[in-house]
């Protein structure tokens, strides 16, 4: 009797283990699918498919594209919940973030990430800021920095992905940026100039 309890036991602990490990951050990413959304233009779409082949890369996470008409549509789709229409990762600058909380900017982009930041969380958008990517650029005369955004749930079912996006954390100063961005309206394919500079930087 003793014997079968004691083997009751070890299986049990051996079922926790299991289960434990299946749910741990290096498996949760897996089996479920991310969209990040676009308006299309170069560099929206250079820095969609670079967030697309290095969450794939490094969580297995089936990734896709989806382009939208306008901004307008597109923080629609981070609303729905929709698997046709629906946005989780978005790219945003600081200047025209802070017009969605009507909020002017200060001319000091690392300022306004913060003012926007803490806006988007304040005005329960249920949107992240991630860390902006380095680059900067000029909306309306005023500089920008751009950054992930994603809403608040995704976070809770991609428990990886916070870390993995701060790989891309002011990793693209605006030399870089300019010469990517050449290359993509010279007509190279947006996600071919996107990973190869994801393995110069060894993000990858």
């Amino acid at each position: 009797m003793k014997r079968i309890s004691t083997i009751l036991t070890a299986a049990a602990i051996a079922a926790a283990l299991i289960l434990a490990a299946g749910s741990g951050p290096g498996t949760a990413c897996v089996g479920r699918t991310l969209y990040i959304g676009s308006t299309g233009t170069v560099e929206e779409s250079l820095m969609a498919e670079m967030m697309v082949t290095l969450i794939n890369e490094r969580t297995g996470t089936t990734v896709k594209l989806r382009e939208f008409p306008s901004a307008g549509a597109m923080y629609k789709a981070l609303k729905s919940d929709d698997e046709n229409t629906r946005a989780d990762i978005i790219i945003e600058n600081t200047v025209k973030g802070l017009r969605r909380i009507k909020a002017t900017p200060s001319g000091d982009p690392e300022k306004d990430f913060q003012t926007v930041k803490a806006g988007y969380e304040k005005n329960d958008l249920d949107l992240i800021w991630m860390p902006p990517f380095g680059y900067h650029v000029d909306v309306d005369g005023k500089k920008a920095l751009s950054a992930a955004v994603i809403r608040r749930n995704v976070l809770t079912n991609f428990p990886l992905l916070p870390r993995v996006l701060k790989k891309l954390a002011h990793a693209i100063d605006d030399r870089q940026f300019g010469k990517m961005t050449a290359k993509v309206k010279k007509g190279e394919k947006a996600r071919n100039v996107g990973k190869d500079f994801l393995l110069r930087k060894k993000i990858i």
